[in-house]
């Protein structure tokens, strides 16, 4: 079995790339749940014909192969349109990928139209081949932030995921932070490396942490479980802006996390005793800094604040719990039942819809939760 040992796999780079630059990166995965709204910004589609005249307005400083286009242009440039470093002309931010879904060439640039049909290039980057994804992220006052990510198979067989949390300034395109996830042979041992990350107001500072868990399985080719997970580490990064960079300021090992379980557990009985209740708010909590990503505590805690009749103190430990986990389907009949004692009838709504989406844990609490619904929706001459 491997030793449990911090992996090196997390790459935290800055690099300033010119505005021509053929470097590639590594890149940022899963972060999906955390990126802005789909429609929070223009989209933009171009056909590829317009590379053909970006690559001519260049000169001699890109060719066609530095923006992945071919003899015959085919496909299309898709992105976001915005002001994205608030110099008061419109940007374009545009992703091209030619070839097969699981390789071919990707590149991603930044363009500015120039009237006419005409656009300039600001800048690009290139990427691996395979299946990839632009959205933005968080504005900055000089810039935007922007997350990437691609799949792809790598010679050996083994599947990779890479992304990479991107800023525009109006100056460069600039790297913040990257890392990968993969699954393959290493050391004669299949083995399944994950990565979740979660872009949040962790501490409720007004300034978003990005909070990235990396987990190593020795699977055997089979699905990654408890019980063959061999190492996991959790990092919390911190946005610098002075240095237009994140910056590592936590970092929590296996042995810490494996403690922060039995803490929280503890914790947790301790809840249910009136003389123990405060000692186990506070075990639970101390856990929870430790492993954020530990789910079932947070939606445990958020339960008893609710039942205490702290419903603003639950809702805010709720709606982490569904940031570290959109999945967790008791999250939200707790939240719609939080919502509901808050009055706010269309977040509760959205909350018990989402519960019946993601499966109900029982017979029971689907007829409970069904019920909330009919209480809410149906006006009250009309309910039986």
């Amino acid at each position: 079995m491997l030793m449990k040992t911090l992996a090196t796999t997390l790459l935290i780079v800055v690099a300033l790339l010119s505005p021509v630059s053929k470097a590639s990166a590594q890149f940022a995965f899963g972060m999906q749940y955390c990126v802005d709204a789909e429609d929070a910004h223009a989209k933009i589609t171009l056909p590829a014909s317009a590379l053909v005249d970006i690559i001519k307005e260049s000169g001699d400083a890109i060719s066609s192969k530095d923006v992945c286009l071919g003899e015959k242009p085919q496909g299309t440039l898709s992105g976001y349109q915005a002001d994205f470093d608030g110099d008061g002309t419109e940007e374009m931010w545009l992703l091209y990928h030619t070839g097969e879904d699981g390789a071919g060439c990707n590149v991603t640039m930044i363009i500015t139209p120039t009237g006419g049909g005409k656009y300039q290039l600001m800048d690009l980057l290139s990427f691996p081949g395979g299946k990839a994804l632009i959205r933005p992220m968080v504005a900055l006052d000089g810039g935007i932030q922007m997350y990437l990510q691609n799949s792809h198979t790598l010679e050996d067989g083994s599947e990779e995921v890479k992304g990479s949390v991107l800023a525009y300034t109006q100056t460069a395109l600039i790297i913040l932070t990257s890392w990968t996830q993969k699954a393959g042979m290493k050391e004669d041992t299949f083995i399944t490396e994950q990565v979740d990350a979660v872009f949040i107001d962790l501490n409720f500072d007004n300034v978003k942490e990005l909070v990235v868990r990396y987990n190593m399985h020795e699977t055997g080719g089979g699905a990654p479980t408890s019980k063959n997970l061999v190492d996991q580490y959790i990092l919390t990064l911190d946005f610098l802006p002075n240095h237009l960079r994140y910056g590592v300021y936590d970092s929590v090992g296996y042995d810490k996390i494996q403690e922060a379980e039995t803490l929280a557990k503890a914790g947790r009985t301790q809840l249910n005793r009136d003389e123990t209740r405060i000692e186990g708010i506070i075990k639970m909590r101390e856990a929870l800094q430790t492993n954020p990503f530990m789910t079932w505590a947070r939606v445990r805690l958020g339960e008893f604040l609710l039942h205490d009749g702290k419903y603003s103190d639950a809702q805010l430990t709720l709606v982490l719990a569904r940031a570290f986990d959109p999945e967790y389907n008791k999250t939200y009949r707790i939240l719609g039942d939080t919502y509901l004692r808050l009055n706010d009838l269309q977040k509760a709504l959205a909350a018990y819809e989402r519960y019946i989406e993601l499966g109900p844990e029982s017979t029971y609490y689907r007829k409970k939760v069904e019920h909330n619904i009919k209480q809410i929706t149906i006006p009250k001459n009309r309910r039986k």
